[in-house]
């Protein structure tokens, strides 16, 4: 007798399970801010622009440095005790004044560190440390003053005078959104403490303001 014939289910393939897509290495960032500067809180000015272009790279999944190149307008009042008029000073010692009113436009080259507190795979929390090199473009300082019962005012304009390598500390927190793979957003409250004297004047000067920038990775 024929034997019997039995049919055997065949087994479904496996679903193929998506491989998570690669995370970037480097980023590219268009960055702006509303930034406000004062020299040791003598006066607290309207905002000024700060805008520029950050590279980034991830060393690891929370580490990463960036630099780049940022551009921005310092205006503030100095306490005629925190300018330094070197050896203009004795020139005007029988002059009255208090205040000296800046305003500077400085090219900024930070290079920092950043650390991610918090990833997940929509937003990310960061905080980030670091030093910016400031290189003065144009330096316009002023003051009225009052000399033997005169009115006097005097101007002081310098262009390309001043560089100072890695004398401003950076502080920053930050949030990131992620909008695809490589497109993400993100806002970046800052902080730039003095270490050193900036400008002709050698002023103490703090900036701080909050970044808001978009960000490509590739």
């Amino acid at each position: 007798m024929p034997l019997a014939t039995v049919a055997l289910a065949e087994t479904p393939p496996k679903p193929e399970v998506p491989k998570p897509a690669r995370e970037p290495r480097f980023y590219v960032a268009l960055v702006g801010a509303p930034d406000v500067s004062t020299v040791k809180f003598a006066s607290i000015e309207k905002p000024m622009a700060n805008v520029g272009l950050l590279l980034e790279y991830r060393f690891s999944r929370r580490l990463r440095v960036s630099t780049g190149l940022l551009r921005s307008t310092k205006q503030y009042v100095a306490r005629r005790a925190d300018y330094d008029f070197g050896a203009y000073a004795a020139n005007i010692a029988h002059r009255y004044f208090n205040d000296v009113d800046g305003t500077c436009t400085v090219l900024d080259v930070p290079l920092n560190l950043r650390y991610d507190l918090l990833t997940r795979p929509q937003y990310r929390l960061y905080g980030s440390a670091g030093l910016s090199s400031f290189f003065m473009q144009r330096e316009q300082y002023s003051y009225a003053y009052t000399e033997n019962y005169r009115p006097g005012y005097w101007e002081g304009n310098y262009v390309n005078a001043n560089r100072h390598y890695f004398s401003v500390l950076n502080l920053s927190a930050g949030y990131e959104r992620a909008l695809s793979a490589r497109w993400s957003l993100q806002a970046e409250p800052y902080l730039k403490l003095p270490l050193a004297g900036i400008g002709n004047g050698k002023i103490r000067l703090t900036s701080a303001g909050v970044f808001l920038g978009i960000k490509y990775g590739f």
